[in-house]
């Protein structure tokens, strides 16, 4: 059975509680995917591409509440709404349960939306924007540390309920409390009095930063969730454990050789020869993307069809796209005669971020959505439309972004590839948002 009703006449204090907490932290997400995360990202790869520069410092404070908002907000809502309705609560905890996740979705949100604000306005008013950015940072913080102590505290508990996959869960986890414990201090530092200083701070601690949480956080979690779901849920068969696991060895092993080689190599002044670790780690995380993509068995043939697949599939072929834009790396680079490249690395950023990270919050939560409200699959739109245009402007994005190193003019059609997937975005939520707002007169549990 897909759903469940949860009776409340014959139900125990120890049962299951039915709930659908997802839908304010999937509204929320996609509020803020629309505002301050896709739109304000795209208006400001605009303005970078109207400047055919990425160090541009008018647009740096937008790029930075951009990442920030896509990270906690896109991302973080959909996670966050996810796994709370995995782990509903006991009826008995069911009223603290929803307490926690409300309080943790408007911690998360002021967080949020004071980032936004404090971002440009530091520089105009360092006294009084820097604290709140700070605060912003320690909002955020308190909203992750309230969704962890929920998701322990008050969820239903079933037998066996930890399995081989949890090791993924626990990584992200860990990669979300350290990222989330770092943001007030990124804030600081990279606001510093001394813009100079500001300027070092962000070129030493951004890179490992981002690898933490777009290679720790997010795409652990994702590892975890389709290694359960994929087989139960979406009609793939089930993951293989010794391939999952190799993939999980190797995945934590590029992640920490990324983040340790980069110190090595932005302390070696960015010498080729001190790059070896941090080029090693692209390499390894490139064979654990692969372990993963056999251990689920996502190119085969599935039990049954749904219009999710297509957005699991393409996401996962993207993971592997980065996966062989890193082992390339190198080489780029020894044509370029360049230690390091800004386009390289933001393609490679591009292709995790949208082509896989967006394009499975975009399958999986379609899927979500429509279960747990009883939506026909045979009699829904496809998205067909979302489909082609996110990757169309993903892959345009990714191609032109790597050819601005060789040619200037490909800063400006680069610079309409945001709108392009702003739009599929847009036509996708449309498809959602409506669903989630419908009523309903029992609260269903969500099972795949």
């Amino acid at each position: 059975m897909l759903l469940r009703v949860l009776p409340s006449d014959a139900a125990r204090s120890g049962d299951r509680a039915a709930t659908q907490i997802y839908r304010p932290f999937f509204l929320a997400g996609i509020l803020t995917v629309l505002t301050a995360g896709c739109l304000l990202g795209a208006v400001a790869l605009f303005g970078i591409a109207q400047q055919a520069s990425y160090t541009a410092s008018a647009w740096t404070p937008y790029v930075l509440a951009h990442a920030n908002s896509q990270l906690f907000g896109w991302v973080g809502f959909f996670i966050m709404g996810f796994s709370l309705q995995q782990h509903a609560p006991t009826i008995a905890r069911a009223a603290l349960f929803h307490r926690l996740a409300y309080v943790s979705l408007g911690l998360m949100g002021a967080g949020i939306a004071l980032r936004f604000v404090a971002e440009p306005m530091t520089a105009v008013d360092r006294d009084v924007w820097l604290p709140v950015g700070v605060l912003s940072g320690l909002l955020q913080l308190a909203a992750v540390a309230l969704f962890v102590i929920n998701t322990s505290v008050t969820r239903y508990r079933t037998r066996n309920s930890l399995t081989w996959p949890t090791a993924f869960v626990f990584s992200s986890l860990f990669w979300l409390v350290v990222v989330a414990v770092a943001e007030p201090f990124v804030f600081a530092f990279s606001h510093q009095a001394d813009a100079q200083a500001s300027v070092i701070f962000v070129a030493e601690w951004f890179t490992p930063l981002r690898e933490a949480q777009f290679l720790g956080f997010v795409p652990m979690m994702i590892f975890g969730v389709a290694l359960v779901k994929m087989s139960s849920c979406f009609g793939f068969r089930e993951p293989d454990r010794a391939w999952g696991l190799a993939g999980l060895g190797l995945w934590w092993a590029g992640l920490i050789a990324r983040i340790v080689g980069w110190q090595a190599f932005y302390g070696a002044d960015l010498l080729p020869d001190a790059s070896r670790l941090f080029r090693l780690g692209g390499v390894l995380l490139a064979l654990g993307a692969l372990c993963i993509v056999v251990s689920l068995g996502i190119f085969e043939r599935p039990k049954f069809t749904i219009r999710a697949h297509k957005f699991v599939r393409a996401a996962f072929a993207w993971l592997l796209v980065a996966g062989a834009l890193l082992i390339l790396e190198p080489i780029h680079l020894s044509v370029m005669h360049a230690p390091f490249s800004h386009a390289y690395t933001g393609a490679i950023r591009h292709a995790v971020t949208v082509g896989f990270i967006s394009q499975m919050i975009l399958g999986v939560g379609i899927h979500v959505v429509g279960r747990s409200i009883g939506l026909d699959e045979s009699k829904v739109s496809p998205l067909w439309g979302v489909f082609i245009l996110l990757n169309v402007g993903n892959a345009a994005r990714v191609g032109l972004e790597i050819a601005t190193d060789y040619r200037v003019e490909a800063f400006m059609p680069m610079g309409f590839t945001g709108f392009i997937e702003l739009t599929a975005l847009v036509l996708w939520a449309t498809a959602m948002v409506v669903p989630i707002l419908a009523t309903r007169k029992v609260k269903m549990a969500y099972e795949c």
